[in-house]
Order: C-alpha cells, then structure tokens, then sequence
C-alpha cells in the first residue's frame, strides 16, 4: 500500500532523533510492512528542497512555526500533497494531531476520494484546540487515540468516542541485552521544560523526597522557556546540589542515561501517552507517575507531591529491576494500523 502522511513536522536527517521519535517509528514499521510512504510536513524540517529518509520521500513546507507563514505553509502542503496524490496515488492519507494536517487532509480526501486517518498526538484533545469545533459526526469514525486516558479527555471536551485505540510503543531491538548491575541516579525525570510537564510538582516531591531520605541523587533531562525558572526553584528547595540540569540530550544519550536511574519520576499534567514512560521501563526504571497517558497501566500514580514522594520512597526501597518490562512495542502499534488501513476501502 502507498501512504501519505501530513505532520506538523518530522525528522531532517536520519540522526534527528528528538523530532517525534514515535512517529519516525512508526514509519520504519510500515515501511517494514511494504509500506510505500511519502512524508509532507507543515513547519519542519526547515528547507525547502525535498530529501529521502530511509527511503521515504519527505517533503517540508518549511513554515518554521512562524505564524505569519501559515497560510504560506498550508498552500505549500495542499500543493505538494496534491502533486503527490496525483503522481504516486496513495490508498491512505494519515495526519497527525487534531489540526492543520487534519483539516488539509480531510479536504484532500473529499476531492481525490481517498480514506483518511487522523491520531490525535497530545493536547488536541483538550478544549485549548480550536480545531475541535470543526469536528463532526463524520469525522469521528476515522479518530484514533494513543490511551484510555487520552479517549477520555476527547469524550469529556467534546462528547464523541474515539473509536480507535492504537498506543504507541518501543522498537524492541532497542531494548537491552542486559540491564547494570547498579546505578548512580535515584531519581530521573525527561522532557521538555515547559508549564504542562509541571516540573515545579517533580521538584516539590523531591524536596519532600530529599527529607525523608537525604541524600537523594536526581537529574532532570531536557531544556525549555522555564529551564532558568527551575533552577532558580531547585535552589529555593534546598536540591542545588542534588538534581543535575542536564540539558537537552540526543535521545540515544537519554536512552543511555535512563538505564542510571532507579526511579523515573513523571509529573506533568497531561499526556496522551507518555512515551518516555515505557521508554524508561524498558531501560530498568522503575516508574512513578501522575496519573495521565498510559501511567495508569504502567506505573505507580498519584497526583500530590507527598503522595509522590512516598511511592518514589517506596520504589527506592525495592531491588534493581533484572529485566526490561516492553509492554507496548511499536510491532503492536503497526499491525494494528495495517488492520485499520486495509479493511477499509477507498471513500
């Protein structure tokens, strides 16, 4: 089968690891399947000049996330993905995030009559997307979620059941032969320093943490607009001297670093799944989470910093996991879209 995907963005070169690494998954997983896929993607990389990506075609409109390129970038896209569809002729339009890419690719597919897909990625689904209001009842078929957590949020905001659950999921030839035999980190947390990973909440429980059991040793992977403002806070806490900022890190490099750390501590107010949850447990971290995205099914949870605290204690006081836990492997994930893909006709 021939598949087109529209995204916000995807990776420039096949060592840009940080750009969606689900969704460059993703992609070698279809490919792995005989999938023939073009990419086109609404603001990066930032070029103009298409360029191949393990084989795949990836085009970029280049918009640079500049909003006063927007209407510039979604003519740039209907233009390439026309050209596409007309020369390549592709059976499935797949978008990513409830937006842009959703709204080109439902028009592209009521005029060259082709079935289209749309995953919901993150906070799409929550009352801050305006593009919810375009939703309707017809739309609501071809909707797929990442979590239970994340289906719920769409129902509460909008009233509609996503039909369709696909969880995302690790490459298990990344997955380590053998795990340390001890680490150097307690506490780790990943991702981008921004307001809804609610980094204040992971530095809160570390404080509580650090008087419980002083001493702690943390880190925290990522870089962002609050990375000062949290520096700041760790001093206020008392933690200056026990959690490392380290900046944001290739994701090799922050695969590497997970298999140094016995807890993973995730604390952010939202996710649709949550990736580096089971990226963590399959490098050996034991995971204690908020309860949002697939934290429910993977980790231990809890929504205050002392109830946090308590159950990152607790996961301090077990042994070292012996063997990674892969509980969504991104195999999973890509059978389940061929499913989709191929039972369905064209429109």
């Amino acid at each position: 089968m021939r598949l087109l995907i529209l995204t916000p963005g995807f990776a420039a070169f096949e060592q840009d690891f940080t750009c969606i690494p689900p969704l460059q998954l993703y992609v070698r997983a279809m490919q792995a399947r005989g999938f023939d896929i073009q990419i086109v993607a609404f603001e990066y990389p930032f070029r103009d000049e298409p360029a191949l990506w393990h084989g795949a075609r990836v085009v970029s409109a280049n918009g640079q996330n500049r909003r006063w390129l927007r209407w510039r970038s979604w003519s740039r896209v209907r233009r390439f993905a026309s050209q596409i569809i007309q020369t390549e002729k592709p059976d499935v339009i797949h978008s990513f995030w409830l937006g842009p890419a959703w709204v080109i690719g439902d028009e592209l597919a009521e005029k060259w009559k082709i079935p289209h897909w749309t995953t919901l990625m993150g906070q799409d689904a929550r009352t801050s997307n305006r593009y919810l209001r375009r939703l309707k009842s017809r739309h609501i078929e071809r909707l797929i979620g990442l979590s239970a957590f994340h289906t719920a949020e769409f129902y509460k905001n909008t009233g509609y059941e996503i039909p369709h659950l696909i969880p995302w999921g690790i490459d298990p030839t990344e997955t380590p032969a053998l795990l340390p035999a001890e680490r150097s980190l307690d506490v780790l947390g990943v991702g981008s320093l921004i307001a809804v990973k609610n980094w204040e909440k992971w530095l809160q429980t570390l404080s509580i943490l650090n008087t419980r059991k002083p001493g702690i040793r943390a880190a925290l992977i990522g870089d962002g607009p609050l990375r000062k403002r949290l520096e700041q806070m760790a001093t206020a806490y008392g933690l200056s001297d026990r959690v490392q900022f380290l900046g944001g890190l290739d994701r090799p490099e922050v695969l590497a670093c997970m298999q140094t750390a016995r807890v993973l501590l995730h604390t952010s107010d939202y996710e649709s799944f949550g990736f580096v949850l089971a990226e963590a447990a399959q490098n050996g971290c034991r995971l204690v989470s908020t309860p949002v995205g697939i934290g429910p099914e993977m980790a231990a949870c809890a929504d205050t910093p002392e109830q946090l605290a308590q159950l990152v204690l607790e996961a301090l006081e077990k042994p070292l996991i012996e063997q990674p836990v892969v509980t969504y492997t991104i195999e999973k994930a890509a059978d389940a879209y061929q499913r989709l893909f191929m039972n369905v006709g064209r429109v």
